[in-house]
């Protein structure tokens, strides 16, 4: 019988990131972004979902906080939205961190997306740990502001026999890169800022690629009671639970209220849109059927067999964590400080950078919309 537990999808792009994949695999959005992560909604994908957003320090990435406010603005009571801190590429321009973050939370953001994905500290130096992010850490920990955090990547991807042929494509091998920390040391950056502020609301991205080190993830839980994982693939991660199928059941069974469940499906624009969407429910199908079936099945690459998780791990994990995250309902968009964010992101592109024609189109898109809405 098919399972009627409706989906929360906590983790939902909205756009690709250029600062992640850079020219080769970059697609300029749009306000069809926008239109596509509605649609998963209104296709039954998902009865709620969060995104991300990822504005880090190019300008193609200028506009995905404010995509973010526009989707959320089209679907209200249905769309989350987690606000990426823009940041400078020296200590000095990161001056402002938390005043930046009240800014944001003031426009109708629900939170705070973190990426600290390895290749981006061949540009941004900064370690997690570094003092320019203390006070914004301490802010969030005061105000209990949600952070997804993606830290790390698949162990694979800094092992040059075992790296993924895709993920060399995007430059996402680290092995050989004298700029590109250890995966260990980014683990101490991280339980460095844990142990400093305990009380930080965190979802560790992609099960914080802990997926092969199930012993480990207890302690992890039992020492700080607000950090969460979500099961966005990683592709990895499905193959590691199958491979320790008893041990991944328990645990999920055991720290039921930790798990959050996300996708890392996607807004495209243009003709990519249909099968986008058709892709979208495929994946959502697949996890669905991997957690609530104990089938033997093909799926990202691996042969996997399911978890079969019982009904009230399920609840958990599909919305009740999510609720209680992010709240009932998500906070309101205010119209002039949206459209006050478009015009500050405006005022930051020189008009020389790559795609800084469309990224100005479409921050006034956004901005004459909001306008329109005060």
């Amino acid at each position: 019988m098919e399972n009627t537990i409706p989906v929360f999808d906590f983790h939902c792009h909205i756009m690709e990131s250029y600062a992640l994949f850079k020219d080769t695999f970059f697609q300029e959005p749009s306000l069809e972004n926008a239109r596509q992560v509605i649609s998963f909604l209104e296709n039954g994908m998902a009865e709620k979902l969060a995104i991300p957003a990822i504005t880090l320090y190019t300008v193609p990435d200028l506009p995905c906080n404010p995509l973010a406010l526009y989707a959320k603005s089209h679907a209200p009571g249905r769309i989350y939205a987690l606000a990426g801190l823009r940041r400078g590429l020296t200590r000095e321009g990161n001056a402002g961190m938390v005043a930046q973050a009240r800014d944001l939370i003031a426009a109708g953001f629900d939170g705070f997306k973190l990426i600290c994905k390895p290749n981006v500290r061949r540009v941004f130096r900064f370690a997690i740990n570094d003092p320019i992010f203390d006070e914004f850490y301490a802010e969030a920990e005061k105000c209990s502001w949600p952070i997804l955090f993606h830290v790390g990547d698949p162990p694979a991807f800094w092992q040059k026999d075992q790296v993924p042929a895709w993920a060399v494509r995007y430059g996402w091998y680290y092995g050989d890169d004298a700029d590109i920390p250890a995966s260990g040391l980014l683990y101490a950056e991280t339980f460095d800022v844990l142990r400093r502020y305990p009380a930080l609301q965190v979802i560790f991205a992609h099960f914080f690629f802990m997926a092969d080190r199930l012993d480990e993830v207890p302690p992890l839980l039992d020492a700080y009671p607000r950090v969460c994982f979500d099961v966005t693939p990683g592709s990895e991660m499905y193959a590691a639970f199958s491979a320790q199928r008893d041990k991944a059941r328990e645990l999920f069974a055991a720290y039921g209220d930790r798990f959050l469940f996300g996708t890392d499906n996607a807004g495209c624009q243009g003709p990519v849109r249909k099968n986008n969407l058709r892709k979208a429910r495929e994946n959502i199908a697949l996890m669905r059927r991997f957690f609530e079936t104990g089938d033997t099945f093909d799926g990202f690459g691996y042969r996997l067999r399911g978890l079969a998780l019982d009904q009230q791990t399920l609840c958990k994990l599909y919305t009740q964590n999510f609720l209680r995250i992010l709240g009932k309902t998500p906070a309101p968009v205010h119209p002039v400080r949206a459209a006050a964010l478009c015009e500050t992101y405006r005022n930051m592109i020189a008009g020389d950078e790559p795609f800084a024609e469309n990224t100005i189109r479409l921050l006034e898109e956004i901005r004459d919309f909001f306008n329109g809405h005060l």
